[in-house]
């Protein structure tokens, strides 16, 4: 709904993913409670009622100021050869394939796969532009987001709750969500599903994918994006539909290493495959990017063990 107030006024100095991440390592979790929320109908409550987001625990000194620029990562051709091939054989051994991008703290190209650029069915990827474009909208007075409205944003993210995605997407028209966060941050590969309403249906690759995660920072104020990669480093250890979201970045053997603010996104079994994709900025700044695409005779488990392989060649080699 159109907001009919004026707009609210937030602080607009820029922030880099490096410095958020950072700030949040403190808060990161293996699972949060869930809460609970009364089932009244969407209520529309002012902009001034809209509940404080909690704040989040100072975690240890950031090494970039905020707007700094740090150096870029180069690799050279033989280590770009071998942390590509160890993510593709990974996959390979049990059928599949595992698209790879990523990009360092100050947005440039690091690795970017074969594959990186083929479009691939986001599972629940989407939920990330859907909530970015409903907090930028909120911002703007394009629209009041109400309690009920956040905390579906936020199980949609943290417990990767698709009754409340279903929720927002019709509520909001996710069609022209995704249409616009791909247009807002240059997406080429990236747009909604053939099916109306099968909202992990839409495409994207793992190359928008790394772009729109590092360009947040451009896309969502402050205190938003705070909110965002906040949940996303706060995964429930057992999603709402009862899988583990344990895998890829956040399997234990990677995310011991490195604290991340993570999506995680499983599909099955359109066109006979199973999508296992694993997205987020891991502490230091980087961006790494992994959709995995299986046949749907590879199990769950083979999947995720392939998909971690894959997470630890990446992680470790770049």
């Amino acid at each position: 709904m159109v907001g009919s107030g004026a707009a609210r006024v937030r602080p607009r100095h820029r922030l880099t993913l490096t410095t958020t991440v950072l700030a949040l390592t403190a808060a990161l979790a293996s699972s949060v409670g869930e809460c609970s929320v009364a089932r009244a109908a969407d209520p529309h409550v002012p902009a001034a009622a809209r509940p404080a987001v909690p704040p989040v625990p100072a975690g240890p000194p950031a090494t970039l100021l905020p707007g700094a620029v740090p150096p870029p990562l180069v690799l050279d051709p033989a280590t770009r050869l071998a942390v590509l091939t160890a993510a593709g054989e990974s996959a390979a051994r049990v059928g599949g394939t595992v698209h790879v991008a990523v990009r360092s703290p100050s947005g440039a190209e690091v690795l970017t796969g074969p594959g990186a650029g083929t479009p691939v069915l986001t599972a629940s990827l989407v939920k990330l532009m859907v909530v970015q474009q409903l907090f930028a909208r909120d911002h703007a007075g394009l629209l009041e987001l109400s309690p009920l409205d956040l905390d579906r944003m936020r199980r949609a993210v943290v417990a990767s709750d698709d009754d409340a995605m279903s929720l927002l997407w019709d509520r909001f028209d996710g069609d022209e969500l995704v249409v616009a966060a791909a247009a807002e941050s240059g997406l080429t590969g990236s747009s909604p599903p053939v099916r109306a309403g099968q909202w992990g249906e839409a495409v994207t690759t793992a190359a928008d994918t790394a772009l729109f995660l590092s360009t947040l920072p451009d896309h969502l104020p402050a205190d938003d994006l705070a909110t965002l990669t906040g949940w996303m480093g706060s995964p429930a250890r057992v999603a709402a539909d009862g899988f583990d979201q344990r895998y890829g970045l956040l399997a234990p053997a990677v995310s011991a290493s490195t604290a991340a603010a993570v999506k995680q996104g499983w599909m099955c079994c359109i066109g006979s495959r199973r999508q296992l994709h694993s997205a987020g900025v891991l502490a230091d700044g980087r961006v790494v990017v992994l959709l995995g695409d299986f046949p749907v005779g590879t199990s769950w488990s083979r999947a995720r063990a392939a998909l971690d392989a894959a997470a630890q060649a990446v992680v470790t080699g770049t």
